[in-house]
């Protein structure tokens, strides 16, 4: 009975982080879309399609062509762009509906001739609708995002059982091992204290800060719901959806993890994992602030 009870007071209060932390993305990609690692970054925006062949999937540009990608969690279309640069046919999906339009505006600016290869969806990652929860995909690629939820493993489930049988999952989480439980502590603590502020107000102090990456610090600290996991747990929930392969492809103490259907159907496209330095390293991480946010 007790744990009923404390069950029935916490889903209240996670609903509500969960509408805060959507909230805060939604105004991040309209109102903050500059940033390092963002499309507004010249050295990313020429590079991204080369960083998602060569460091995070480690497969040849090839592969990619005519591929069916689900990018669960697109938020402003950063990796959509270097997927469709690939030759990829893309479903991006995201909660945010401010995020979708910067995608559609940056596909028109940047990819014009993949834009009959995009489209667009406003979703849930928690709540599928049925026509895409009976779809598959080549590729189903979701960066930074599943952490951000509220319910990291049923989301995890939800995408993982739209990869085809030859197809491949691609996730990036925040690690656990990348901050000490202190260090997590003092963040949460500062996120729960920020929350009641309102976005503009939370953006003016981070502004008062010089040479601080506004958009990633935002990213970093308006947010409340920011969960980190192990690559143990990551494992064993892949491996019960039916992962035979299951890898990190950057080795680091965030999750670059990689996870195949039938590893003999992407064997003659494998490159070797790439080795420092990465594409991140060319960003200073500032106050806890990650580029892989």
């Amino acid at each position: 009975m007790a744990d009923r009870r404390g069950d029935s007071v916490r889903r209240p209060f996670r609903r509500l982080r969960q509408k805060q932390t959507l909230a805060s993305f939604d105004y991040q990609w309209k109102e903050l879309p500059e940033g390092g690692g963002l499309l507004t970054d010249d050295w990313f925006g020429e590079h991204v399609d080369e960083i998602l062949s060569e460091e995070l999937l480690c497969l040849t540009r090839d592969w990619f062509a005519g591929k069916r990608v689900l990018d669960a969690g697109c938020g402003n279309g950063r990796w959509t762009i270097g997927l469709l640069r690939l030759g990829s046919e893309v479903v991006a999906v995201d909660a945010s509906s401010h995020g979708l339009r910067r995608l559609e505006e940056a596909v028109d600016d940047l990819v014009p001739e993949g834009r009959e290869r995009l489209e667009t969806r406003e979703i849930d990652l928690l709540r599928l609708p049925e026509d895409l929860a009976s779809d598959r995909f080549d590729l189903v690629f979701s960066f930074g995002v599943l952490h951000h939820t509220g319910d990291t493993w049923r989301a995890l489930e939800n995408i993982a059982r739209l990869v085809a049988g030859d197809g491949v999952l691609f996730l990036y989480l925040y690690g656990r091992e990348s901050l000490g439980a202190p260090t997590r502590a003092k963040l949460q603590l500062t996120r729960l204290a920020l929350a009641p502020l309102p976005f503009g107000l939370k953006r003016w102090l981070l502004e008062s800060r010089p040479q601080l990456d506004v958009h990633q610090a935002f990213d970093s600290l308006s947010p409340t719901i920011n969960e980190r996991h192990s690559m143990a747990e990551v494992t064993e929930h892949l491996s019960a959806a039916d992962f035979p392969s299951i890898e990190r492809t950057i080795d680091h103490s965030e999750l670059f993890v990689r996870a195949l259907r039938n590893p003999v159907a992407v064997q003659e496209y494998e490159l070797s994992h790439p080795t420092p330095p990465y594409w991140f390293d060319r960003y200073s991480p500032e106050d806890g602030v990650h580029i892989g946010s």
